[in-house]
């Protein structure tokens, strides 16, 4: 291989991993309190009940069709959508009760 032939074949391949999608971590925070039986039902993420009455659901999602696949089961449940953020990380939230399994 050439030294031009090198460089396009990085550049190809960089592209090319920048395009694979990774899970991406959301944090969505609901009005009320969800019970954690619901977790496996919204794919598994994370269920903190906050002490202002809210619920924080978060964790990491395939991509956003399973992102629109969790809002929609939301909907279905007739909970009133707060925020949906993505996050670096799912931080502990000091100000929960969440029990442990």
């Amino acid at each position: 291989m050439t030294p031009h032939h090198v460089v396009l074949y990085i550049l190809i391949n960089l592209t090319t991993e920048r395009n694979i999608e990774v899970p991406e971590n959301y944090k969505i925070l609901i009005d009320g309190h969800l019970q954690d039986r619901w977790e496996e039902w919204l794919e598994g993420l994370r269920i903190c009940r906050n002490a202002d009455g809210t619920t924080t659901i978060s964790g990491a999602l395939s991509d956003q069709a399973a992102l629109h696949g969790v809002l929609l089961k939301i909907g279905n449940m007739n909970l009133k959508l707060i925020s949906v953020n993505p996050i670096e990380e799912y931080p502990e939230d000091k100000n929960t009760n969440r029990k442990e399994k």
